[in-house]
């Protein structure tokens, strides 16, 4: 057990985090920051909260992708004194308006922001509760590499909450049924990933940083390791995962972060 210890440690100390945090939380109505610094509870901010969710875990390397009031997440990571703590670089993007987080990846990169190393990428406002999961995460995709020659590991939730009701019908038209918000058994993205170093390969072929429209690297490079058969999956329960994308869903997760 010793040696298991030892060995994922040094996995651990070799793994970067990207958190991407150039939102402008835009549907959240009129705020003054970025979406990365709204509050859970007691000062602490969706940032601090995902920082936390990997430091507990032994993670030291991160790297911050910034773009919206990026002045105000600098100022507010050395108010925390993160970088006594931690490993921190930080790269900003040239700009806001049609970048995307593709180009966002691609720009740290070759600005040597990001090493050429595995890495793992996530966002503060997708809030995951099972605070064990970095390990996990590592630990699957580790299993795949080994397996598989893998070169990607995402994370999924077996179900996600429909937002709307929904009704089934007879071949009459007669409402048979009706469910408000059910349960639906789809497997979906909790913005939760990890990658080999081979990956920035592709990052650099597919990504164009001089074309006039945003590149999301969900859109690009999650469907091409899946087209090559070189995508992985970690599967968690639905109730382990808060997106956080309107008004309702924050309140929602200062409920629960009230009650931690």
């Amino acid at each position: 057990m010793g040696e298991f210890l030892e060995e994922l440690k040094k996995e651990i100390e070799k793994t970067q985090v990207v958190i991407l945090a150039g939102g402008s939380a835009k549907r959240m109505g009129k705020i003054d920051k970025p979406k990365a610094l709204l509050e859970l509870k007691d000062g602490i901010t969706l940032l601090d909260n995902e920082i936390e969710f990997f430091a507990k875990c032994g993670f030291k390397n991160f790297i911050f992708l910034l773009g919206y009031l990026h002045e105000q997440i600098e100022e507010h990571l050395e108010k925390k004194k993160y970088k006594e703590k931690f490993n921190i670089s930080i790269s900003i993007d040239p700009t806001t308006e049609n970048w995307g987080k593709g180009k966002a990846l691609k720009f740290a990169f070759q600005n040597g922001k990001i090493k050429k190393e595995r890495f793992i990428v996530t966002f503060p406002d997708d809030l995951k509760l099972d605070y064990s999961l970095p390990i996990k995460l590592l630990l699957q995709h580790i299993s795949f590499v080994k397996k598989y020659r893998s070169l990607g590991t995402i994370t999924l939730v077996n179900g996600i909450e429909f937002p709307f009701g929904v009704a089934k019908l007879n071949g009459e038209g007669r409402v048979i049924s009706f469910v408000e918000k059910p349960l639906v058994d789809t497997l979906t993205s909790i913005g939760l990933y990890i990658f080999e170093p081979e990956v920035f390969k592709l990052i650099e072929e597919k990504i164009d940083l001089s074309v006039a429209k945003a590149i999301e690297f969900e859109n690009v490079i999650i469907p091409q390791l899946a087209s090559e058969g070189k995508l992985f999956s970690l599967i968690v329960p639905p109730d382990v995962w808060i997106p956080i994308n309107d008004i309702k869903s924050y309140e929602k997760a200062k409920e629960i972060f009230a009650k931690i």
